[in-house]
């Protein structure tokens, strides 16, 4: 047994006997048990969403006439729907909870999960991070470690969850990679990746700890991070694996819920509601901890802000914003911040001074553009 497997051993290490909390799982593995038109809806979920389209109904309504599927008294956003019968690619289906909470199905999430991964690294890192690489890699590392097909054959491929690639990987704009551009010829001398990052599933833990732990190794790939999601045991974790360049194995360094790897600090959190997939963040250059999902519930609100300032003051109100969020991390009440701001629109740079401080160092934030009617 290696170093690294004892060690992962003595801690917790995920059973690939686990079993799946029981539950219907999300429409991309199978059909929702979900109730479509029963769902509830309580009015407080929904109440500020609701003002908010009043005030702009002629847009929200084009933006329903867009949709390939609606009914009334369900939500519809670019990422999740309450409607089980919507089922378009990429949305997911979530349902209200008894208290008025939003909460996606159990089932498994690894999917999702890799995709929120992979958005979160690109805000940090840049669009150098590959979902799913197609690794191909020499004949002659799977023979030395006895990795081979049913037939006796060298395996030559792998398609790990997310690899970072080296910096000249960086694509121009934000998109997926395409088929060819997740090709990455390990066997022809294209450069290793900087990460490799995999997800345990109920029955893949023991080929990421053990022969793909090994294979990495072998590729000279510098760090190795297995993420425990939580779905198949008590909580999120993760392992992080560096390669000793001497003796070109991996050294477990870290083992729990916050790390450093590729030089920005990572973590990984429980959901903040029963159900759904952990929360993965990355740490940004102002110091805040980032993830995808939070990003774009940001520029929902902004969004919304634009739609319902008066035309002369939406662009420097929701710029300044804009920029005071990013630097000093989105707060929880932003809703509510926008509504009040929409109801007052001159108090908008008092209701930046938020509870217990958050906003009482002026060197946090950012120059606010004078709004003020001359």
């Amino acid at each position: 047994m290696s170093e690294a497997q004892a060690l992962i051993r003595e801690g917790r290490e995920p059973s690939a006997a686990a079993t799946a909390r029981d539950a219907p799982k999300h429409w991309s593995l199978a059909p929702s048990a979900w109730p479509g038109t029963q769902t509830t809806v309580p009015y407080p979920a929904r109440a500020w969403r609701a003002q908010a389209r009043l005030q702009v109904l002629r847009t929200w309504q084009e933006h329903l006439q867009r949709l390939s599927h609606y009914d009334p008294g369900h939500e519809y956003e670019a990422d999740w729907t309450t409607d089980a019968d919507y089922q378009e690619d990429g949305v997911r289906l979530y349902r209200y909870s008894d208290e008025g909470v939003l909460v996606m199905p159990h089932g498994s999430f690894h999917s999702w999960l890799v995709h929120l991964m992979v958005r979160t690294l690109c805000l940090v890192l840049g669009h150098r991070v590959c979902r799913e690489p197609d690794l191909h890699c020499p004949d002659g590392v799977s023979e030395a470690l006895e990795q081979l097909t049913a037939s006796g054959e060298p395996r030559t491929r792998r398609a790990s969850d997310v690899a970072v690639m080296p910096e000249s990987w960086t694509l121009r704009e934000a998109r997926e990679r395409t088929v060819a551009e997740r090709i990455i010829r390990l066997d022809r001398g294209d450069s290793a990746p900087e990460l490799v990052i995999e997800v345990l599933s109920r029955t893949n833990d023991s080929k990421d700890f053990h022969d793909n732990l090994e294979l990495y190794a072998a590729l000279g790939i510098p760090e190795y991070i297995i993420v425990d999601s939580g779905e198949f045991s008590d909580a999120p974790c993760m392992w992080l694996f560096r390669l000793d360049d001497k003796e070109s194995v991996y050294r477990m360094v870290n083992r729990g819920t916050t790390l450093t790897a590729c030089g920005i600090s990572m973590r990984i959190i429980d959901a903040p509601v029963d159900g759904d997939v952990p929360v993965f963040q990355c740490r940004n250059t102002n110091g805040n901890w980032q993830d995808h999902e939070g990003q774009l519930r940001m520029a929902t609100v902004l969004d919304m802000l634009e739609l319902l300032l008066p035309q002369d003051m939406r662009r420097d109100v929701v710029a300044s914003l804009g920029e005071y969020w990013e630097q000093t991390g989105m707060p929880e009440d932003a809703k509510e911040i926008a509504a009040a701001i929409v109801r007052d629109p001159q108090s908008w740079r008092s209701l930046l001074v938020e509870p217990e401080g958050r906003a009482s160092d002026a060197d946090r934030s950012p120059p606010l553009r004078d709004t003020s009617p001359s």
